[in-house]
C-alpha cells in the first residue's frame, strides 16, 4: 500500500489492487486494444481475460518513495502500428493513474502477447 496524502487530517493510502484496476481499465479504453491478457502464455497462446479479469494483467510495482512502475499484459488489434498503439497506451495510463490516484508513474511497460482481429 502506498501513502498519497500524510495530513493532520488524517492518512489516505491507496493499494496496489486499486492501482492495477484503474491502469486495466484504462488500457481496455485505449484505442487498438482488443483485451488483457493473462500473465502466462500456455502452449502458445495468450489467454485473453474477461472484463471482471482486467487488473489480473497488470502488475504493478510500488517504490520507495510511494511512485509505481507498472506492466501491462495485452493482445491488440492486427494491422494498426503496434509501436504508436503502445506509446499512446503509456500515456494514457501514466497520466490516469496520476489523476486519478494521485500517484506518479515512473514507467510503464507493453508486453503485447497477441494480435488479433478486433472482437465484435
Amino acid at each position: 500500500m502506498g501513502t498519497v496524502d500524510d495530513s493532520p487530517a488524517g492518512r489516505i493510502t491507496i493499494g496496489d489492487d486499486v492501482v492495477a484496476e484503474v491502469v486495466g481499465l484504462t488500457v481496455l479504453e485505449c484505442y487498438g486494444v482488443v483485451g488483457m491478457a493473462g500473465k502466462r502464455i500456455v502452449n502458445g497462446v495468450a489467454r485473453l481475460l474477461g472484463r471482471d479479469g482486467t487488473a489480473a494483467g497488470v502488475d504493478v510495482d510500488r517504490g520507495a518513495d510511494g511512485e509505481v512502475a507498472v506492466a501491462v499484459h495485452v493482445v491488440m488489434e492486427n494491422g494498426l502500428n503496434l509501436a504508436e498503439v503502445s506509446e499512446s497506451l503509456r500515456s494514457r495510463v501514466s497520466y490516469e493513474v496520476e489523476r486519478l490516484c494521485g500517484i506518479v508513474v515512473t514507467g510503464v511497460a507493453v508486453h503485447i502477447h497477441d494480435v488479433r482481429r478486433e472482437s465484435s
